[in-house]
C-alpha cells in the first residue's frame, strides 16, 4: 500500500532533506512551500501524514494546523510540526492546535523516520476503529447513524452546487417468513447477499446504508427524478431475478422501494425527505409489493 506524506516548508533545503529521508523509506512524498496551498492539496491527495513547518510567511504552521483540524476531510490526518522553536510554550501551542507530534530542527534522520512511522501506525489504528464504528457489523454497509450524517452532508453539498438529491427506502417483502421458515442465520445470509447487490448496482458517489432490521437506504446525489426511479427499478429487478442460496436450498425474494426526489430549494428538512420516502415505501407495500413508488 502506498503511504503518502505531504511536506510543507518554505525552505527548499529542508524540503529536499525531508524528501530524501522519506523516499529512502519508500514513502511517496508531495511538497508545498506555503500554507495557503495546503488545504487544496490535502483534499486532492488525501495524505497519510503531514509534516508542517511552523515558521512560514503568510499563514504560519499554527494557523494551517488549526485550519486542517477544523476541516472535516483533514481533521484526522496526523500533523507533525517541524520546528526550530523548541521552547515548551511553542510545543504546547502545537499540541493544543491538534498536532500529533513535532520534529526538532536541525533535522535528525532517525528521529524523522521514528516519528513518521509512529504517526502512520496511529492513523492506521484510528482508521480501523473508525471503520468498525461506521459500518454495520452484519452487512458491512454504513450503519444508521453514519448514513444520516452523510445524507446531511450531501444535502449541504448539493444545495451549494444547486443540485438535487433522492432518498430511497428499501424493504424486503415478507422477510419474517424467511426467518420463520429457514431461521435467523439464513435470514442474515439474505441480508448480506442483498447488501452486495445494492453496492454493486449503485453509482460511485451514491451512499448505501442499513437503515435498520430488513430496511436499507440509498442516497442518490445529483440525480434527476426519472433516473433515480429507473435505477431503483433496475435494483428491484436484479433482486427479483437473483437466486439466494440458503444451505442446499435456493430461495427467491422481492423488495419494495419508496423514493423521494428533492430539488433542494428553500429550507430543507432531512426528516421530511426521509418521511416522504417512507410514505412512498408504504404505498409500494400497499399496492402489492415488489414495486417502486415515488
Amino acid at each position: 500500500m502506498i503511504t503518502k506524506i505531504l511536506v510543507v516548508d518554505d525552505n527548499l533545503n529542508n524540503v529536499r532533506l525531508l524528501t530524501d529521508i522519506l523516499e529512502d523509506e519508500n514513502f511517496t512524498v508531495y511538497t508545498a512551500d506555503n500554507g495557503a496551498a495546503v488545504l487544496a492539496m490535502v483534499h486532492k491527495l488525501k495524505p497519510d501524514v503531514i509534516l508542517l513547518d511552523i515558521m512560514m510567511p503568510g499563514l504560519d504552521g499554527f494557523e494551517v494546523c488549526k485550519l486542517l483540524k477544523n476541516d472535516f476531510d483533514s481533521k484526522d490526518i496526523p500533523v507533525i510540526m517541524v520546528t526550530a522553536k523548541t521552547e515548551g510554550i511553542d510545543i504546547k501551542k502545537s499540541l493544543e492546535m491538534g498536532a500529533f507530534d513535532y520534529i526538532k530542527k536541525p533535522i535528525d534522520e532517525i528521529e524523522v523516520i521514528a516519528r513518521v512511522r509512529s504517526a502512520i501506525w496511529f492513523k492506521q489504528t484510528q482508521d480501523k476503529l473508525k471503520e468498525m464504528a461506521m459500518k454495520d457489523g452484519l452487512t458491512g454497509l454504513y450503519n444508521h447513524a453514519l448514513l444520516i450524517e452523510l445524507f446531511e452532508k450531501e444535502i449541504d453539498k448539493q444545495q451549494r452546487n444547486n443540485g438535487s438529491i433522492s432518498f430511497a427506502m428499501i424493504d424486503i417483502d415478507d422477510f419474517k417468513k424467511i426467518n420463520d421458515t429457514y431461521g435467523h442465520i439464513s435470514g442474515d445470509t439474505v441480508l448480506k447477499e442483498l447488501s452486495n447487490i445494492l453496492m454493486s448496482s449503485v453509482r460511485g458517489g451514491d451512499i448505501v446504508g442499513r437503515y435498520g432490521g430488513e430496511e436499507f437506504s440509498i442516497v442518490f446525489p445529483g440525480i434527476d427524478e426519472q433516473n433515480a426511479f429507473q435505477l431503483c427499478e433496475r435494483i428491484r429487478k436484479e433482486v427479483e431475478d437473483f437466486d439466494f442460496e440458503i444451505g442446499i436450498e435456493t430461495v427467491k425474494i422481492t423488495i419494495s422501494i419508496g423514493i423521494n426526489f428533492n430539488e433542494l430549494k428553500g429550507i430543507i428538512n432531512k426528516r421530511e425527505i426521509i418521511q416522504k420516502a417512507d410514505e412512498a415505501l408504504y404505498r409500494a407495500k400497499h399496492n402489492g409489493r415488489n414495486r417502486v413508488e415515488n
